[in-house]
């Protein structure tokens, strides 16, 4: 989960610019991020089931620390954040629906990342006036070897309001050799989840980022679709010959990603009654050209346009250290939640053109996987 960072990269066209020349886009493209970030899964707990600690530090947000509870009776996600913090709800929509939103003091609240491990202290209370503690130290003079991982966020979210790819830089897992891992709720110890063999690697299934960044496409939409002027298309990139959509690019804090359609998306206003065209596309982030993938449908009929994506290429990882490389070929989650999506869009034809579009789970059943190795919730 992380609040945006940057706006969309299309927004809708003033009243002066609406004319024959505007080009309808269905399609939104963001990246949000945030500075450090830390989560694990509570196995022990009534009320929680899973806690995460984001950190800020940027001119939009400015800077402090959000801590995250998710609810074990109904999967909701209570976010607590420090005063001064300018947040928005919609970043719990990420990885699950919103519960609580409140500010409050959050005192200590170090997480410090350094070469050689993490050092945690932070310490709140919660609305029922029970005190979370998280006091981290797995320092020990040695360098780490961090990866790049996407998260399986979305295999929780049964009504997602987006595709949501939580790319974790500059991760790791929580070293055993430190000198300090205390996780409390009003003075009772926590058990996390675990993964097996811990006499051999030594590590705690407690996970954090140094480098956190989470791209949203496409978000639930109910209402006029974007419009992009072909004279200055800004991020949309449109192709040569066709005039039509070959790619979105979004963004922010030293990081991009980029929709890339093939054929180009013809212009939806102007598609023939009856046609279908259909194609394939990529979303690439960063130095990944494809993280995700599959195909693409537009039909025409009547006054009516429907949309399709279909993913089917979930996450190849690639570059990580030895222990990541073992959990994400035993728990395929990792690499199969995304191709669980289907976007869908219906755009209405007219003199003010109506867009709804949501994406779906294909199916109801979960992946397991993860919970097997760990004996834990997904997250």
């Amino acid at each position: 989960m992380a609040d945006r960072s940057a706006e969309p990269i299309m927004a809708e066209a003033s009243t002066k610019q609406m004319g024959s020349q505007q080009l309808l886009c269905p399609f939104d493209l963001q990246v949000w991020t945030l500075d450090r970030m830390l989560n694990f899964e509570i196995t022990d707990d009534p009320d929680y089931e899973g806690l995460e600690l984001q950190v800020f530090d940027d001119p939009t947000h400015g800077r402090g620390m959000a801590v995250l509870l998710r609810r074990r009776s109904d999967g909701h996600i209570d976010i607590y954040r420090q005063p001064g913090l300018t947040l928005d709800p919609e970043m719990a929509q990420v990885g699950g629906e919103l519960g609580e939103w409140r500010e409050t003091a959050i005192d200590p609240a170090r997480f410090d990342i350094s070469p050689d491990g993490i050092d945690v202290d932070v310490r709140l209370t919660d609305m029922a006036g029970r005190v979370i503690e998280v006091r981290i130290d797995d320092r020990d003079g040695r360098r780490r070897h961090r990866g790049t991982l996407l998260a399986p966020v979305g295999a929780v979210v049964d009504d997602p309001a987006s595709l949501p790819l939580f790319m974790m830089g500059g991760c790791d897992l929580v070293r055993r050799s430190g000198p300090v891992c205390d996780l409390r709720i009003d003075g009772r110890p926590l058990a996390t989840g675990r993964l097996p063999g811990g006499r051999l690697h030594r590590r705690r299934l407690i996970k954090y980022t140094a480098d956190p960044m989470v791209v949203i496409c496409n978000q639930a939409h109910d209402g006029p679709p974007a419009t992009i002027d072909p004279r200055a298309p800004g991020e949309v990139e449109l192709a040569p010959r066709s005039g039509g959509i070959a790619a979105l690019r979004a963004r922010s804090g030293g990081h991009r990603a980029r929709l890339e359609l093939a054929p180009a998306l013809p212009d939806v206003a102007r598609l023939r009654p009856g046609m279908t065209v259909e194609g394939t596309w990529q979303l690439g982030i960063d130095d990944n050209p494809a993280v995700v993938g599959g195909f693409w449908t537009i039909y025409r009929q009547q006054d009516r346009v429907e949309l399709v994506l279909d993913l089917v290429q979930g996450w190849r990882p690639s570059g990580l250290p030895l222990l990541m490389t073992a959990v994400t070929k035993v728990a395929p989650v990792f690499r199969t939640w995304p191709a669980t999506y289907r976007w869908s869009a219906t755009v209405t034809l007219g003199d003010r053109p109506t867009q709804v579009s949501r994406w779906k789970r294909k199916s109801v059943q979960r992946d397991q996987s993860y919970q097997r190795l760990t004996t834990s919730r997904s997250r």
